[in-house]
């Protein structure tokens, strides 16, 4: 897979990311005087190849649909470029500023551990960026899979078009907006508590698999570094996706996948189109 696909999945993952009553990850969104029903598909943006699974209900609801809406086209050439641009520091190297000597050395011996590079090369990448670096080399695999370019192949192939909820700006502006040096710190602490960080990877992925997403959300809120923000970003977002799933769930049938994190709790998809007057039910695994 493309590197910076993969960064841009890891990334998107930071956006976070069974007795359950959300025990599906595919929903079905119908009623509401809609003459098809379309599909809510919640991802994970980065799996092992070997967790990945595509079952039949999942083929079925994507081959009954028409297009194919997603946060962000990923298998689009003009969203990794300018990705790529805004992935880039506009003050230059920054991490000296906010780390001690001794937690700079560390950092460094990390990534050049990690990736071959150090801060002299990578340090000119936003921090979040390089937590995106820290999500990937924390996988135990190299074979990585992308729910999102996977299905953006899928559409290809069956001659869909691609929407997107939102711009790559949007999103990079999103971690604009929290302070460096906080994200520096949630960098510095990935690193130096490695075998925790994985530990909630391996908590996270597990969750993911049984398609709890109650507990999935339980995981996330318990992270204080994404609790203090879910409401830039997780809230936010999925009220102001409502009104454009609303037109294009009307104009045809579409396959709708975003960040499993985005579809439970009050304040999640599901709930809100639920109470836009839609009849939203889970397709459950058999």
């Amino acid at each position: 897979m493309n590197m910076m696909r993969i960064f841009q999945g890891a990334l998107l993952s930071t956006l976070l990311m069974v007795s359950s009553a959300h025990a599906s990850l595919l929903w079905k969104i119908s009623g509401n005087d809609l003459e098809q029903p379309s599909y809510l598909f919640g991802t994970i943006h980065l799996i092992c190849g070997q967790d990945f699974y595509m079952d039949e209900r999942i083929e079925q609801a994507f081959a009954s649909t028409d297009a194919l809406v997603m946060e962000l086209d990923m298998s689009a050439a003009q969203t990794m470029m300018r990705l790529q641009q805004l992935m880039v520091s506009p003050t230059g190297p920054y991490l000296q500023d906010h780390l001690s000597e001794e937690q700079l050395a560390e950092v460094d011996a990390y990534f050049v551990d990690n990736f071959g590079a150090g801060v002299a090369q990578l340090g000119v990448l936003k921090p979040m960026a390089l937590s995106s670096m820290v999500m990937v080399a924390g996988l135990p695999c190299t074979d990585i899979k992308s729910y999102e370019l996977e299905f953006a192949q899928m559409a290809e192939a069956h001659d869909m078009s691609v929407m997107e909820l939102e711009s790559v700006e949007f999103q990079m502006g999103i971690f604009d907006d929290i302070p460096v040096a906080e994200q520096v710190g949630w960098l510095y602490e990935a690193i130096s508590n490695e075998e925790q960080a994985q530990s909630m990877l391996r908590e996270m992925k597990q969750t993911y698999l049984r398609e709890d997403l109650d507990a999935l959300m339980d995981i996330m809120q318990q992270d204080p570094q994404f609790a203090d923000h879910m409401d830039v970003l997780l809230d936010q977002r999925n009220q102001n996706w409502i009104a454009p799933i609303r037109d294009m769930v009307h104009e045809q049938s579409v396959f709708i996948a975003v960040g499993a994190g985005h579809l439970p709790g009050e304040q999640g998809v599901i709930q809100l189109l639920q109470q836009a007057g839609y009849q939203v039910e889970p397709i459950t695994r058999q």
